[in-house]
């Protein structure tokens, strides 16, 4: 990215910041999803109450979790998006002793009893679809989880790191449930049932392609690249993809926020993986990419939570156009996702991070909710400000990375 010295000593003292608040705590911490480890017995009341609840959690300014007693703790995911995080910066003695770190603590907190090696969220979650226990292992949290692994082995060539994508994928494919209909192909988003959540069936197909460049298993580059191509057929005309989809009636869940963001990194990353980059997947790319910038984003960075709502402004989506401005640019050259992810991060900065290092959970039009989340604000944010500085090292490397021609192509109209 091409910052001015002083933006970089910004965004460097910005992330210093955080970094000291998130190590001198461990990494722990609550989640917005969290209140079902209260020892209040939510779920012995019927189906609604553990929903409800989680709900009234989430979006209460006043944090009760300790009223309620409710534990601060490791979240799998959230320790490794901090893995991914380290691994994007500099190699030093500090950095790699961190990932070791993080990476034991991963291996300490997986999932018992399932193939391969998985994890799932330290907390019980209850929606509509499903109820699933603390620890239940999903596509979603080992997904993240690989990208983590990923970036640890080639940082540092931890050899345990690729034996665990490799047993990732020994999960993915034994435990989940795989459809293969009519030329479509998706995986499920936990153990429970079988079901189409986009971005999650993403997320695993990810794992497996990010898998299948060191190992070169013919399956996992199937697998991933038959799992791309049914979640870009569900593209809509304008560039954005619904949320999920019902494998019997196929009507789809209309939800359009951050998960957007999720769909084009998968995207991105997929298909660098198995370079595979017919047309298709790029026309898709782009135009995705360009809806999101134009619909989910402010002229001042500021992301809407939920089209077509205009607010709360909240950190995970803030995050999140950091990252997928940032990946796509490397994927494209385009000035488009410099333009974005300077723009988030600027707005975000400014209006989310406090003194103390840590980031608000959301803004809402006539006040902030201040709650500090471990997984859901700041170790996203971990990753958004290391990815920036690590594609901004990239820039003094690379003269041309900002090329007007790149991989993008124009749009037919």
């Amino acid at each position: 990215m091409d910052f001015s010295e002083s933006e970089l000593i910004k965004l460097r003292r910005s992330f210093m910041n955080l970094e000291h608040y998130v190590s001198r705590r461990n990494y722990k911490g609550y989640d917005p999803y969290d209140i079902l480890m209260s020892k209040f017995p939510f779920k012995k009341l019927g189906k609604w109450p553990p929903i409800i609840a989680i709900q009234i959690f989430k979006r209460n300014p006043l944090n009760l979790r300790k009223l309620f007693a409710v534990p601060k703790g490791w979240n799998p995911k959230g320790l490794g998006l901090f893995l991914h995080g380290y691994s994007l910066l500099p190699k030093s003695e500090e950095n790699e002793k961190k990932c070791q770190w993080l990476f034991e603590k991963l291996l300490e907190l997986r999932t018992p009893d399932t193939p391969g090696m998985a994890w799932g969220y330290n907390f019980p979650w209850a929606s509509p679809e499903k109820y699933l226990e603390a620890w239940s292992p999903t596509s979603v949290v080992s997904g993240f989880i690989v990208q983590g692994l990923d970036a640890y082995y080639k940082k540092y060539g931890d050899k345990r790191a690729l034996e665990a994508m490799n047993q990732v994928c020994v999960f993915l494919t034994e435990a989940l449930y795989h459809s293969d209909i009519e030329n479509d192909y998706m995986i499920s988003y936990s153990t429970v049932k079988a079901d189409f959540c986009y971005n999650a069936s993403l997320l695993a197909a990810q794992a497996y392609a990010l898998t299948y460049a060191h190992t070169r298993q013919p399956a996992y580059y199937d697998i991933a690249r038959k799992a791309l191509d049914t979640v870009v057929s569900r593209q809509k005309s304008d560039g954005s993809w619904n949320y999920s989809e019902n494998l019997q009636t196929k009507k789809q869940r209309v939800q359009i926020d951050f998960h957007q963001g999720f769909i084009i990194d998968s995207s991105v990353a997929i298909s660098e993986a198995l370079d595979y980059c017919p047309e298709h997947v790029e026309r898709a790319l782009q135009e995705g990419f360009e809806f999101y910038r134009d619909y989910q984003f402010k002229r001042d960075g500021r992301a809407v939570w939920r089209l077509p709502g205009d607010y709360p402004a909240d950190i995970h989506h803030q995050a999140q156009g950091i990252i997928t401005a940032i990946n796509y640019h490397k994927y494209s050259r385009s000035r488009r996702g410099v333009d974005l992810g300077k723009n988030v991060l600027k707005f975000t900065l400014e209006n989310f991070q406090d003194k103390r290092g840590y980031f608000y959970y959301r803004k809402h039009k006539n006040f902030t909710d201040r709650t500090s989340y471990m997984r859901w604000g700041n170790a996203w944010m971990f990753l958004a400000m290391a990815s920036m500085l690590n594609a901004a090292e990239v820039q003094k490397t690379d003269k041309n990375i900002f090329s007007p021609l790149g991989r993008e192509k124009p749009v037919a109209q």
